[in-house]
């Protein structure tokens, strides 16, 4: 039986609100957790069983709970606030800004804060502000980069693989991505479809990861153009033609994204990057195959 301190309460009940409150102060191992609601609860005896049970009954109640690295993590709650992209946006500016200030208390305080916020709002793949897991795999991508270590990122589907992280960047449509290379190319993943992360021994000493692409954009569109942070010109021709070199932007988003220039735009190299929009271009045309043949049968 309890003892005075918790009254005439129902122990399966106290149980679970501790282990809620337990994993929202942080991730535990089930002996920490144990520890930990035992703290909460004194004078009831818990072991494996009962709390597995608590943690199934969070669970059942719309909590996302997770095993992460031997650790149960709180990851969404049933309710919360949804941000917007420009919101999910700040505030990972304001995280990576708290980083650099002096004293290193207020670098505490801020992360304290983010560290109660990425569990509060509710967070449910939507943008770019992160769940505790997700926070959790840009720190370790962000180390792993800085460290120039190749990482194994294993993902929600049970697919894994190796790469080399490169940087964060950020989508057309304001979504935190994290860009890496692989043996394949660049490619820039969702965070949300990560899992896990683990930094391997083996460092990546490479500065460029695979072939530049070069494009030339023509009249108009040539003298409005707003060069990308990762393009440079590397030729103005006459009428004000240009010729652009771009690196690191993943190759099916630049495609799609040179497609939208029309004849305004001509893609030079590396040759297999040539074929991949010339056959791009093909599958549109036959698109409109169907209609050619009904125009003349008119």
């Amino acid at each position: 039986m309890a003892n005075d301190v918790t009254g005439k309460i129902n122990n399966a009940s106290y149980g679970v609100m501790c282990t809620m409150l337990s994993l929202f102060e942080k991730n535990l191992t089930m002996p920490e957790l144990i520890a930990s609601i035992s703290k909460l609860y004194p004078g009831v005896e818990f072991n494996n069983f009962v709390a597995s049970k608590y943690v199934n009954t969070c669970k059942s109640c719309g909590f996302d709970i997770q095993k992460i690295n031997g650790k149960y993590s709180f990851v969404n709650f049933p309710v919360g606030k949804k941000f917007t992209d420009n919101e999910a946006l700040l505030a990972y500016q304001l995280e990576e800004f708290s980083e650099d200030l002096k004293p290193s208390q207020i670098n505490k305080d801020v992360n304290s804060f983010f560290e109660k916020l990425h569990f509060i709002i509710g967070y449910k793949a939507s943008n770019g502000l992160k769940s505790s897991i997700n926070r959790r795999i840009m720190k370790l991508y962000e180390k792993a980069r800085d460290a120039k270590c190749n990482i194994r990122i294993f993902y929600a589907d049970g697919k894994e693989e190796e790469c080399f992280p490169k940087e964060v960047c950020v989508s057309d449509e304001g979504k935190i991505l994290l860009r890496t290379s692989t043996q394949k190319g660049l490619q820039e993943i969702d965070p949300d479809n990560i899992i896990d992360i683990k930094i391997t021994e083996k460092t990546n000493n490479e500065t460029e990861p695979y072939e530049e692409v070069v494009f030339e954009l023509k009249g108009k569109l040539a003298r409005r153009y707003q060069l990308r942070e990762n393009e440079q010109i590397v030729k103005i021709k006459k009428e004000d033609d240009i010729v652009i070199s771009n690196k690191y932007e993943d190759k099916t988003h630049l495609l799609r994204r040179l497609m939208r220039y029309d004849s305004s735009c001509k893609l030079l190299k590396p040759k297999e990057y040539v074929q991949d929009f010339k056959d791009m271009l093909n599958d549109t045309l036959k698109n409109y195959a169907d209609l050619d043949n009904t125009q003349e049968n008119a």
